[in-house]
């Protein structure tokens, strides 16, 4: 790491969810794109409008099996082979960089769902505090900076 780089640390009380595709393959990270799409959608229905840590972390338990079943209906309804794994809990997430920001690597509270192999390129975000929703189609869109806005309103 060079003295330009710069590590955003995510506060000990967030909630990330990550989604591994099966390879590199075009077809296998469009099943990425439509999984994360699925997930990411039904873990806001479980959350809700609630800001409560605790309260996030007991939903996310309780409806584990139910978060499970809409990925599976999602592989079947899009023709994805239905062989994948989800953890919720303490899961291992590799280092990061992002538009000049090094994410650490470490076992972070999450949502992990595994296609396949597990041996393609993931996409992972911040579920709690909900820094998932940034439009990845604006170019000068300075991502870091929500970040630590986000950062700044939980800690």
């Amino acid at each position: 790491m060079s003295s330009n780089d710069e590590y955003v640390e995510i506060p000990s009380t967030s909630i990330r969810m990550r989604v591994i595709a099966k390879s590199n393959s075009e077809k296998d990270q469009s099943d990425k794109k439509i999984v994360k799409d699925a997930l990411e959608k039904k873990l806001y229905e479980v959350i809700g409008n609630n800001d409560n840590y605790e309260d996030i972390d007991q939903k996310l338990n309780q409806k584990k099996d139910e978060i499970d079943e809409t990925i599976k209906q999602v592989l079947i309804s899009n023709d994805i082979e239905n062989n994948f794994t989800s953890s919720y809990g303490y899961n291992y997430f590799p280092e990061k960089e992002f538009k000049g920001i090094t994410y650490k690597s470490g076992n972070y509270k999450s949502y992990v769902v595994t296609l396949g192999e597990g041996k393609g390129e993931n996409w992972w975000c911040v579920l709690y505090p909900p820094l998932c929703l940034v439009d990845e189609s604006v170019d000068n869109y300075e991502y870091h900076s929500l970040i630590n806005d986000m950062i700044q309103k939980y800690n």
